[in-house]
């Protein structure tokens, strides 16, 4: 083998391996930045449940003079206020495989 196929071979060489670092740090960079943005973006949608109290039974002539003529405590409380509850997705936790 002589100098200039030597030199040659070795540029060739340099411009392959410069080219396969240049590609895997562009991968690198690009599966850093979906990992990234895959924390912040919301992905799925978390199920929604709502409860809500029933109102109370609507009176009737006799039922009404029947709560007149006893006064009981729960005759003079307020109306129980109406609770929404609603169930939503926490973000997810990551767990360590370790042992």
């Amino acid at each position: 083998m002589n100098p200039k196929s030597r030199d040659r071979n070795l540029a060739r060489v340099r411009g392959l391996t410069g080219a396969a670092a240049g590609v895997a740090f562009a991968a690198c960079g690009l599966f850093a930045g979906l990992a990234a943005r895959a924390t912040f973006t919301k992905t799925a949608v978390a199920p929604t449940t709502t409860v809500t109290q029933a109102a109370p039974a609507a009176r009737t002539l006799q039922t009404h003079k029947a709560a007149a003529a006893t006064t009981t405590a729960a005759a003079t409380a307020p109306a129980a206020p109406t609770r929404t509850v609603t169930v939503t997705q926490s973000a997810p936790v990551a767990v360590s495989g370790g042992s």
